[in-house]
């Protein structure tokens, strides 16, 4: 009977080589889970083992040929032969011909969907040489140089090599024949790249009646990016719905997918989503960078006295802990930072989400899918016999949602979740109005956490400055008010691309129920009661808390007067 061969971890073979130890092996394996980098580059950075050894580790995993890069002098001819967006994006570098086939030089010899993928866009043979991922990032810089490629010389690479494509008809076969032509790979991996590199969280690609525009959205504000030939639209989209595994002849109806694409060796979780409008379909990307999201709570934005509450909450054995405020604002970020602390081998937590937001070990983590009616309510009501002592409800949308957290929260279970709501007091009467019965928030409820995200001033190009009177009344400051207080912005730099702002954090508004909370919500107290109390037991509001953060530079009054607009 024959056994299927199965490869070494390059953690197996490092052990084995009696290079690492098992505890340092458990240690690597941690940072893998939340920097999403290659094993072997985490160990690399953690100092327990050298780049040789990491390469010597790649060339036994794969049975394949090791190369050192550095003693390497690619000819021009073999590095034309993969544009320098394609080597960016899949970490590999082109160095030599054997035979007519291309060799390349990897750090990921068993990612066979790399020489599949270059195969496919390259239509020739494609040999693998072991190399590591810092060689092959020195090597890409040192031949292509930062740019390898700017859109306008694809655009025209575009215009020159595939024109009849663009000005003919969209039978499926052409568009499929379009999306699969290297100048369009090319550009998708350029937005991509720089996207990432950015630090975008959504890319737009949208159709208007004269213009296609791709916008990059950076900290919240989107930028445009380039403007594409309307020709292009379909091409473009088509690329992406291929990546996505999406139905590119339909056109009609929205489609939701996901991507997965490695970037300088770490993984990058793409979600897709293509809705039908008047002129074409307009498509957001959303991207999901692990290494550019900060899942603690001291990183958050908290000031010490709200953190040090919070930290206190998520330690109770049961109740309800609710994140409220609009689309974006962070809120289920906090949720898992919060879930990150509390997570240990003596706990077990599941969430329900749709979809999924981050991948956390030590979690079960379920995705709802409404088309075959796997709902929030008939997750909830499973998961509950599953003996779970953490539950993380992505979002209560309705009557029945909010009943199962709140039976879950009363049978000994601590809950997480969300509302759509302004501020604190206001999700007390929402959950009225979704039809619970005030004595069941006040037993089942700990706390509400409103939140919004402004902007931090960019420390390279930060200054002093003197606000205008307009600018105080807006937030309702007098003069005499900020006597002894200094005011800063950012004056606008290349590191901020002219914004004047790199980065954000939270403004918050934490209400934690007491007595005197509790005894207002039997008695049905307006949000304005509730809103007086809440002060009077010591809670800063979202403006308050804000006017923490701007009197010690973190961020700007236009900026705090922009997140809470509309705020009473």
């Amino acid at each position: 009977m024959k056994v299927g061969f199965r490869f070494k971890t390059i953690g197996s073979i490092l052990k084995e080589r009696g290079l690492i130890t098992e505890d340092e092996l458990k240690e690597g394996l941690e940072s893998q889970n939340m920097t999403g980098l290659p094993l072997g580059r985490v160990l690399v950075n953690l100092g327990y083992i050298t780049e040789k050894d990491l390469l010597k580790a790649l060339g036994v995993q794969a049975k394949m040929e090791t190369v050192e890069l550095g003693r390497l002098q690619i000819p021009k001819e073999v590095l034309e032969r993969i544009p320098g967006s394609i080597a960016k994006l899949y970490s590999i570098l082109p160095i030599g011909i054997e035979n007519n086939t291309l060799v390349i030089a990897t750090s990921e010899p068993l990612n066979f969907s790399i020489f599949d993928d270059l195969r496919f866009m390259l239509n020739c043979n494609i040999k693998g040489k072991a190399a590591t991922l810092t060689s092959i990032t020195k090597a890409i810089k040192k031949y292509y140089g930062r740019e390898s490629d700017s859109v306008d010389e694809i655009f025209s690479e575009i215009s020159e090599k595939i024109p009849d494509l663009i000005d003919g008809d969209e039978k499926i076969e052409n568009i499929e024949e379009l999306a699969s032509q290297l100048p369009i790979i090319k550009l998708i991996n350029i937005i991509l790249i720089q996207a990432i590199k950015k630090k975008a969280s959504d890319i737009h690609f949208e159709p208007f009646q004269d213009e296609f525009k791709i916008r990059y959205r950076l900290d919240g504000v989107l930028y445009d990016v380039v403007s594409p030939p309307t020709a292009l639209h379909l091409a473009i989209t088509s690329r992406i719905k291929v990546m996505a595994n999406l139905n590119i002849a339909e056109t009609r109806l929205p489609q939701d997918g996901r991507i997965f694409v490695k970037i300088g060796g770490r993984m990058v979780d793409l979600r897709v989503s293509a809705l039908p409008t008047i002129f074409g379909e307009s498509v957001v990307i959303r991207i999901l960078d692990k290494t550019t999201v900060q899942l603690s709570l001291d990183d958050l934005g908290f000031e010490k006295d709200i953190q040090m509450k919070i930290k206190s909450l998520i330690k109770k054995p049961y109740g309800i802990i609710l994140s409220t405020g609009p689309t974006g604002c962070g809120k289920t970020t906090t949720q898992y930072s919060a879930l990150s602390s509390i997570n240990n081998i003596e706990q077990k937590i599941i969430t329900v989400e749709d979809p999924v937001e981050f991948d956390l070990p030590g979690l079960v983590q379920v995705s709802v899918r409404p088309k075959i009616n796997l709902t929030f309510p008939v997750v909830l009501r499973h998961i509950l016999r599953q003996d779970p002592d953490i539950i993380m409800v992505g979002e209560i949308r309705d009557a029945e949602t909010v009943q199962m957290a709140i039976h879950a929260a009363l049978t000994g279970h601590f809950v997480f979740s969300t509302l759509h709501t302004n501020d604190a007091p206001s999700a007390i009467t929402r959950l009225i109005d979704m039809g619970v019965e005030p004595f069941l928030i006040a037993s089942a409820v700990e706390a509400i956490l409103a939140q919004r995200l402004v902007r931090v001033i960019c420390p390279n190009c930060k200054a002093e400055y003197l606000p205008t009177e307009k600018e105080l009344e807006e937030v309702k400051l007098k003069p005499q008010d900020i006597k002894g207080k200094v005011f800063y912005k950012g004056k606008g730099c290349k590191q901020c691309e002219g914004a004047g702002y790199k980065g954000r954090i939270g403004v918050f508004e934490l209400l934690i129920f007491d007595e005197d909370i509790r005894s207002l919500i039997l008695d049905k107290a307006s949000i304005s009661e509730l809103r007086t109390q809440a002060i009077k037991n010591g809670m800063l509001t979202l403006r308050e808390d804000g006017l923490l953060k701007v009197f010690s530079g973190k961020t700007t009054l236009q900026e705090l007067t922009h997140a809470t607009t509309g705020y009473v």
